[in-house]
């Protein structure tokens, strides 16, 4: 009777143990699967975040993508050239000899292809502001003239229009569409036809250019009334100005 009693005595803990056992290792398989679930949402968690592939997104700060295609615009247009073109200018030769003589008159086209035709007898008096992107002179120049414009100190009459000349590829703020349009230019630019690398343009060189930034301005009787060459201040570029429209 007692063998029997302690045979089953053991039997029972035997039972008892065999379950516990299979209790702790339900417990531990239990675990790795709460485990590994953590680590699969972790990976999907990640991969939302990224966009799902191993691709890099634009970055929205990179300021040297061209999303507006200025870049592509060009940089020299054809320029036809109608009349005598003016001798070049030479701030010491005084007076100058260009003044009061027919201006040759320009046919070009802008950035966009459009036509710009400088005729006086049509346009009225107008004045050229020649401009290099490169030049330090004509980035000081442009915001003094955007200045004068904003003020209210420019003569309805007068057609203000920028020509981007000496053009060079190798040089700072190239091309010039982005640099006029960084730079804000409020008013219609014609494209020279470049003429070397860094050259005075087809128009630039029909006008007598020899510096930059370079300023001609024609009368509505088609005649040159004043040339002027260097960086201008907007209170002496307007007594310029109206001595010349007054002439």
């Amino acid at each position: 009777m007692a063998n029997r009693q302690r045979a089953e005595a053991r039997r029972k803990a035997q039972t008892k143990a065999a379950r516990s056992i299979g209790e702790e290792g339900g417990g531990s398989k239990l675990g790795i699967w709460i485990g590994l679930a953590a680590v699969i949402a972790l990976v999907i968690g990640i991969i939302a975040f990224t966009g799902g592939d191993d691709d890099s997104k634009a970055d929205p700060g990179d300021t040297t993508a061209d999303s507006s295609g200025l870049a592509s615009l060009p940089t020299s247009q054809p320029v036809t050239v109608t009349g005598t073109p003016l001798a070049k200018f030479d701030a010491t030769n005084s007076p100058d000899p260009a003044v009061g003589v027919d201006a040759p008159l320009l046919s070009g086209l802008n950035f966009s292809g459009q036509t710009i035709a400088i005729d006086p007898a049509t346009e009225g008096p107008y004045m050229l502001v020649y401009l290099a992107h490169w030049c330090p002179h004509c980035n000081a120049e442009v915001p003094r003239l955007i200045d004068w414009k904003n003020s209210g100190a420019v003569p309805p009459e007068l057609n203000v229009i920028g020509v981007a000349t000496a053009v060079s590829e190798n040089a700072a703020n190239y091309p010039p569409a982005i640099w006029f349009s960084n730079k804000g230019w409020p008013w219609p630019v014609m494209v020279d036809e470049a003429q070397g690398d860094g050259a005075a343009g087809t128009a630039a060189v029909a006008y007598g250019a020899s510096a930059w930034p370079y300023f001609v301005i024609v009368g509505a009787d088609g005649k040159v009334k004043v040339r002027v060459s260097g960086e201008v201040e907007a209170s002496e570029l307007q007594t310029i100005v109206a001595a010349a429209l007054a002439a």
